[in-house]
């Protein structure tokens, strides 16, 4: 075989090749010091090392991050501790102020401004920030969380850390929960607010001492001498403490007749009436009270008492539960003078009433005996001023500031939740199948339907002076009428101060037509169009819009307007009167603005100018129909369904909290000396400073529960790095024994590799000096 110089050259190169790489591939493993420095050297040593350095710059980047949430977390822990402590002196000084005996004005005024400067501490610590950024402002963490006036400006959002593969710990505690929570283990807890004094005790000339009525007195107590006109008194004297009150004679006393109406604990509003004799217990008064919220002899929703101060208090027995209101009069016949007694209410004219506007005037000219049980003199009827007992619904929103607010949260039934602009007022409303007609198949399947709803009354004096007065009916047009497509849609009549109808319609949306109008050159889509919204759908963001349309005083576009609403009306007019509406709101909202509240309430600024003349009034319109025809428990009906502002039973505390405006409202109590509920004090709304030590043990508690969570949560952040930091030096340790290189073991493959290239060298240098002359 002949061995050419090409033969002979490749196979040297090919050698040096291979021996070099041999060469370099050991310099390279000892310096990197892994066993392979390239995938395909050995696929199963790659894949491990690959894995396991995976995890260690995972466990690497929890440990960073845990250890900067460690200490926003640590941040968190503490400064709820301050905040605590701080409640806890605020409580000290409100139990001082609570000993009402003990304090002079001076003292009381002195009390109230300490606890107004624990008030601003608590601000102070509630804008805690560390390095920039605020600790309670949730995940908007550059904006301060609370205002000076204790409004929330933050979110509710949580910021997390990684604390594993796909896992996640938060580390921060949102102010929404911390100022503005919820706690579903607390009850909703309501009173009257006029002490219930005994007034037959008042007639003993022994006594001279007030008493107030307990569980065992009778009702005729509370009435008194009232069983008589003022008339008849001042002719034959005050009834007898002894020979008007003998048993026989209590027996044949007129009975006391209770106008009841609110919402129970399961969201159905009602109103009821109820007779009992003058020798029925105040027991009796509360149990009849019970049942109409909706008590068996099998169940209870709702827990009825009398306090210390003789003053009516509910509880709701089911926790968490945010619906549940009362208000309650009594009317009883009285006897008069002989030029009286005609137009003195009898029992049977009293029972057989249903009309409040008939009930009202009748008290108001003497013609029978009214029990209230509460009273909010600082309240406004639309009508003819101060709201009296009788009153529930039909009365102005309060004014403070620029601002007009109902005082009624607008609750979501399903959920206890409060309602946004784009809740549907059939979600709140207190609908009830029994009570106003099912819409739909009888049965499990039967709905109800705000179509079955009496009108609701929009009673507003616009900020011009202008008196605008608009009707919504929830069924005003129906289409498809008796057929399985049957749809209703509410209609709003405006009627000016002479009750001439300024403007006419339904409400309005638009919606995105995708379809192409082929009319047009070249054709295109035809795009935004307005349609009507029905009645189930009506929302709490057309009320809004049109609240500020008639708080602004000027319909402008829509003035003199009649749309048709027969359900005939073209797209074309339907477009046409959204227009109108749409930019007639537009100017409206330049001045005006009308929105929901973080607690569901209806809230109305107006723009220009510090103290507001706005004034609205929203109730519905019973036509004379505000009670049942029938006496007892049993039977009821729906009233309204939709309340707003309302002259009902006082809130001691609920399931939700308002942490700053809750401590502004025990403040004010301390300030103005209510050291219960007083119909008589400053603020007759107020549950006084008795209800405010209870509602801040509440707070407190809320408190503590959110103190634990980021306890825990720090708890758990600490846990995570040191875990992470464990988790990381044996990742390594098990990475370093796959993948680290043994330097021994490297060291003698370079050598030999070393060794094995020299000997090649040797071997191909001898082989190149051969040629023919060796052989010649």
């Amino acid at each position: 075989m002949r061995i050419t110089n090409q033969l002979q050259s490749r196979q040297n190169l090919l050698n040096y090749q291979s021996s070099a790489a041999k060469n370099y591939d050991s310099i390279e493993k000892l310096s990197a010091h892994m066993k392979i420095t390239k995938p395909y050297e050995d696929v199963g040593i790659y894949v491990d090392a690959t894995r396991l350095d995976y995890e260690a710059t995972t466990l690497e980047q929890i440990k960073e991050a845990t250890t900067k949430a460690s200490e926003f977390a640590k941040n968190t822990d503490q400064t709820l501790n301050d905040f605590a402590d701080t409640l806890d002196s605020f409580k000290v000084k409100l139990i001082q102020a609570a000993n009402s005996g003990e304090h002079s004005t001076t003292s009381r005024v002195a009390i109230a401004n300490d606890l107004k400067a624990m008030r601003d501490q608590l601000v102070s610590i509630s804008n805690t920030a560390i390095n920039g950024q605020y600790l309670f402002s949730g995940t908007a963490v550059d904006t301060k969380p609370i205002s000076a006036d204790g409004t929330y400006n933050g979110n509710g959002n949580n910021i997390e850390v990684l604390a594993g593969s796909n896992l996640t710990v938060p580390f921060n505690i949102p102010g929404e929960g911390l100022f503005l929570g919820r706690d579903n283990d607390y009850a909703k807890q309501i009173t009257t607010n006029i002490t219930l004094i005994n007034k037959h005790e008042e007639l003993n000339p022994q006594n001279g001492n007030k008493e107030y009525m307990r569980l065992t007195d009778e009702i005729y107590k509370f009435i008194g001498t009232d069983y008589w006109t003022g008339d008849k008194i001042k002719a034959d004297g005050k009834m007898n403490y002894t020979t008007d009150f003998t048993r026989d004679k209590v027996k044949d006393l007129p009975p006391t007749v209770f106008f009841m109406q609110g919402q129970r604990p399961s969201g159905e509003s009602f109103s009821t009436k109820f007779e009992l004799s003058a020798d029925a217990k105040v027991s009796d008064l509360l149990e009849q009270m019970g049942r109409a919220m909706g008590n068996t002899d099998t169940n209870k929703v709702v827990e009825v008492s009398i306090n210390k101060d003789a003053q009516i208090q509910m509880t709701n027995l089911q926790n968490g539960n945010e619906m549940m209101s009362f208000s309650i009069f009594g009317l009883t016949a009285q006897e008069g003078t002989a030029a009286e007694q005609a137009n003195l209410w009898n029992t049977d004219t009293i029972k057989k009433e249903t009309s409040l506007e008939k009930i009202k005037k009748a008290v108001a000219d003497g013609n029978v005996h009214l029990t209230s049980f509460i009273s909010s003199p600082n309240y406004v009827s639309p009508d003819d001023g101060i709201a009296t007992a009788t009153d529930y619904d039909k009365v102005n929103f309060a004014n403070k500031g620029a601002t007009v607010q109902n005082n009624t949260s607008q609750i979501v039934r399903k959920d206890n939740s409060f309602a946004t602009n784009n809740t549907r007022l059939s979600e709140v409303a207190g609908l009830s199948s029994g009570q106003i007609g099912a819409v739909g198949a009888a049965g499990a399947g039967a709905v109800t339907s705000l179509a079955n709803a009496d009108n609701l009354i929009l009673d507003v004096t616009a900020k011009n002076g202008v008196k605008l007065k608009a009707t919504i009916a929830f069924g005003g047009t129906v289409t498809g009428a008796g057929t399985p497509n049957q749809k209703t849609y509410p209609v709003i009549t405006i009627r000016d101060e002479q009750g001439k109808a300024v403007y006419q319609g339904n409400f309005y949306k638009t919606f995105w037509n995708e379809q192409i109008d082929p009319n047009v050159n070249p054709p295109r889509q035809i795009g935004n169009q307005a349609k009507m919204v029905e009645t189930d759908d009506l929302s709490f963001k057309e009320i809004n819009d049109m609240l500020t349309i008639l708080a602004s005083g000027n319909l402008d576009k829509m003035n003199g307007r009649g749309e048709k609403i027969n359900g005939t009306a073209t797209q074309d007019e339907l477009n046409q009167a959204y227009a109108a509406f749409e930019e007639t709101f537009l100017q409206a909202s330049v001045s005006v603005e009308s929105t929901m509240d973080h607690r569901g309430l209806i809230t109305l600024k107006d723009k220009t100018t510090s103290a507001t003349n706005i004034k609205i009034a929203m109730y519905q319109d019973h036509g004379g129909k505000d009670y049942p025809a029938d006496v007892g428990t049993a039977n009821t009906k729906s009233a309204s369904v939709l309340s707003f502002n309302k002259n009902d039973a006082v809130t001691i505390d609920r399931p939700s909290i308002d942490l700053f405006a809750d401590l502004d409202d025990m403040i004010e109590a301390v300030f103005n000396g209510d050291f219960y509920g007083n119909a008589n004090g400053v603020n007759p709304r107020t549950s006084g400073v008795q209800g405010a030590i209870e509602r801040l043990d509440h707070i407190m508690d809320h408190v503590n529960k959110i103190h634990a969570i980021a306890g825990t949560n720090s708890r758990h952040i600490t846990d995570t790095n040191e875990r992470a930091t464990t988790l990381y030096l044996n990742v390594a340790e098990v990475k370093s024994s796959v993948i680290d290189a043994d330097y021994g073991e490297l060291a003698m493959q370079f050598q030999n590799n070393l060794l094995a290239y020299q000997a090649m060298l040797q071997a191909t240098s001898k082989i190149n000096q051969i040629s023919l002359l060796n052989y010649m």
